[in-house]
């Protein structure tokens, strides 16, 4: 469901909000302690960086880090900056360059696209924070080594969250 793009954009996100420090980390570092490209990464960071969703100084000691509170960034948020929100289902069944209604298909898709984007509305980046879940730890379903055929750390994946949320 998610893009590369969201998921380096999380582990970038998650990375910085494990920091005790709050301090400023160049885009190389984190592209290493990610192991996700650094120019893809910088561009993602920009972005984030254009929604204020992470702030940049530049220079020696510069880099990025969150501009809000991981309480006060939700998926959403991210989501948005990286324009990778669900979009709103078109019917193919129109009159005259008109929607008149969704076909059965078309509404189950809208359903569907509803309750993802409430969760992504109710959840926040500081509800992706756990013990163990920094990205460098837990590479997630998008880096599995080929050797590993389960998620690495299950105790990170909650799918009760996802499944108490309602329309």
């Amino acid at each position: 469901m998610l893009t590369k793009t969201t998921d380096y954009a999380l582990r970038a996100l998650i990375y910085l909000a494990h920091d005790p420090d709050d301090g400023y980390h160049q885009t190389h570092d984190l592209a290493t302690v990610l192991n996700v490209p650094c120019n893809y990464l910088g561009k993602i960071l920009q972005l984030l960086g254009r929604k204020r969703i992470v702030e940049s100084v530049r220079g020696a000691n510069g880099g990025f880090r969150l501009a809000r509170l991981p309480e006060q960034i939700r998926l959403y948020d991210v989501l948005e900056a990286l324009d990778a929100l669900p979009r709103k289902p078109e019917c193919p069944l129109m009159t005259g360059g008109r929607q008149l209604e969704l076909c059965k298909l078309h509404r189950s898709f809208a359903f569907i696209a509803s309750v993802y984007t409430k969760f992504l509305n109710t959840t926040t980046l500081q509800d992706m924070l756990q013990p163990n879940s920094l990205p460098a730890t837990c590479p997630g379903p998008a880096h599995l080594p080929k050797e590993v055929h389960t998620y690495p750390c299950p105790e990170a994946r909650d799918t009760t969250r996802l499944a108490a949320v309602s329309v």
